[in-house]
């Protein structure tokens, strides 16, 4: 006898019905609730400071991938990235940092972006799990973005350097799209390198598609 095909509903309702699966999602609702919360927490001093120079939102992940203009934040924005929030609060600083306008605060971005350590991996804040370690890839979103054709040839000294890790990946936007020569130069030279060649080569599969 053919055995029936289980139907989605009947699948999510045998699950329903499991003791064991019932007790793992509260446990993971309440680790993300109570991490929501902290956040929250640290988010708020931000939030009331921004406040102050009239711009209400409602959380700071608000700045990030916004057609809004906040040129007036950058200088609250940076204040609090160099205070010892936790690694997801400084990261999301740095994105909300990945505007033109940071041009303006460059060589302390510059800064961050070297002492900051590299690493993958979560580790324990009480007794909640988070991705750490963030911060340096926030930074490497506003440095593509903050840099200029005078300050290029600074971000690709960064690019090569293979201290720097994958965060290196996002760095490369800077020159992707770029016709500067020392853009097309440093594209060419790190088409080899471990962390940075399988992105480059996407992007030659990209244009011959076009």
């Amino acid at each position: 006898m053919k055995k029936k095909t289980e139907t989605t509903e009947e699948w999510f309702a045998r699950l329903q019905a499991d003791p064991e699966y019932v007790a793992r999602q509260a446990e993971q609702e309440a680790k993300f609730a109570e991490k929501s919360a902290r956040i929250a927490a640290e988010e708020k001093p931000i939030l009331d400071e921004l406040l102050t120079i009239g711009l209400d939102v409602d959380e700071l992940s608000d700045f990030i991938n916004t057609a809004d203009q906040y040129v007036e934040a950058i200088p609250v924005l940076t204040k609090h990235m160099l205070l010892p929030y936790s690694d997801v609060i400084r990261e999301t600083l740095a994105r909300a940092l990945a505007i033109p306008e940071s041009k303006s605060i460059w060589s302390l971005l510059v800064q961050e972006y070297i002492k900051a350590p590299i690493g993958k991996g979560i580790k324990l804040r009480g007794d909640v799990e988070e991705f750490n370690l963030g911060y340096k890839s926030g930074l490497a979103c506003a440095l593509s973005v903050a840099v200029t054709d005078e300050t290029l040839p600074e971000l690709i000294e960064l690019l090569k350097d293979k201290r720097h890790g994958e965060s290196r990946v996002l760095l490369l936007s800077a020159i992707q799209k770029s016709k500067n020569p020392l853009a097309i130069q440093a594209t060419q030279e790190l088409a080899d390198d471990p962390d940075l060649k399988i992105e480059i080569a996407s992007w030659k599969k990209k244009q011959k598609k076009k």
